[in-house]
């Protein structure tokens, strides 16, 4: 950000513009973690001034006389469409913005409404081709990165979410604590990542595998995880904890120590290797599963807890085939 600040103003500077703060300006906003939100500022700044300067210098180029009750009425009439553009898409907030500016202070007279949104319009081009520039060339921070980074810590939270439910047979389900939450935090920012890595890939920018896969198989994995903590919400009963108390807390742990070797995977680009103690846990489970069902255990409890019995082959099942997919998403970011 200094360094585009600082080039923005030397050149707006050089060329004389009247009011190059919005060269200046225009860089600290284009200026983002990566080049791929660079782009989309830039593109949404480009295109919200161009649509708001234009709307901005037509009202002002038709307003007759610049009565109070007027210009406050062409004012109105400007604004509600580009309003209605920003509720679509917030990031072109700058559209209303620079109408307004364009419409009450048109500049010297010497230039009129449309040539002062003329050099708005060329000094926000100038900051924004800077500020790409310098996030191109300076230091560039691939969104790619970020992905590996925001995937590796939802990773890393799930596997802890894991180990705390690796007792929860006996016990019931612990408080998780914020740990849910900031599982959605770090999905929050993968997603942004995500979206930022798909413009630079679209903008050949980036050779880097398409990662909304493992978006949608950590946001899986979430649902998966969450689902066992709802299945283990009360202790079951003590018939069945002494058949399945320990299948299902090697199980945990085997799925949390998975998941954290891929969250260091995904770090250092290393292609992971295939979980053999994951499998042996989840057929281990399954098969004390059908013990339970073979010496009927189930045949006095009540429904719910029959249904959350069960219901846990079907949820390991899932998870398995969905850590598989994870194991297959991490091998393709390691390229």
């Amino acid at each position: 950000m200094t360094i585009s600040a600082t080039l923005a103003y030397a050149i707006a500077t050089a060329l004389g513009l009247p009011q190059g703060f919005w060269a200046v300006l225009t860089t600290i906003i284009v200026t983002q973690n990566s080049v791929g939100g660079s782009l989309k500022a830039a593109m949404e700044r480009l295109v919200g001034s161009l649509c708001g300067a234009l709307v901005g210098a037509i009202a002002a180029i038709l307003l007759p006389t610049h009565t109070p009750l007027l210009v406050g009425l062409v004012l109105v009439l400007s604004v509600a469409p580009l309003a209605l553009l920003t509720a679509f898409s917030p990031g072109f907030r700058i559209a209303p913005v620079t109408a307004i500016i364009v419409l009450l202070s048109t500049g010297p007279a010497t230039l009129g409404p449309l040539g002062y949104a003329l050099d708005r319009l060329l000094e926000i081009a100038l900051g924004t081709v800077i500020g790409v520039g310098v996030s191109l060339l300076v230091a560039p921070t691939r969104a790619h990165a970020q992905v590996r980074e925001a995937a590796s810590q939802a990773t890393t939270l799930l596997a802890e979410i894991m180990a705390a439910l690796a007792p929860a047979v006996r016990t019931g389900a612990p408080d998780l604590g914020t740990l849910p939450t900031r599982v959605q935090a770090a999905l929050n920012r993968l997603g942004t990542a995500v979206e930022e890595a798909a413009r630079e890939r679209r903008s050949r920018l980036s050779d880097d595998a398409d990662a909304e896969p493992l978006f949608r198989t950590l946001r899986r994995l979430r649902q998966d995880i969450l689902g066992f903590n709802r299945m283990l919400n009360a202790a079951w009963p003590d018939q069945v904890q002494a058949m399945l108390a320990g299948p299902w807390s090697v199980l945990a742990e085997a799925i949390a120590a998975t998941l954290r070797s891929l969250a260091q995977d995904l770090l250092s680009q290393r292609a992971p290797e295939d979980a053999a103690s994951l499998r042996t846990g989840v057929a281990d489970f399954n098969a004390a599963i059908d013990a339970v069902r073979r010496e009927g255990l189930t045949r006095d409890l009540l429904a719910d807890a029959v249904g959350r019995i069960l219901g846990s082959v079907f949820l390991v099942d899932q998870l398995q085939r969905d850590l598989d997919d994870l194991v297959a998403r991490v091998r393709e970011a390691a390229g």
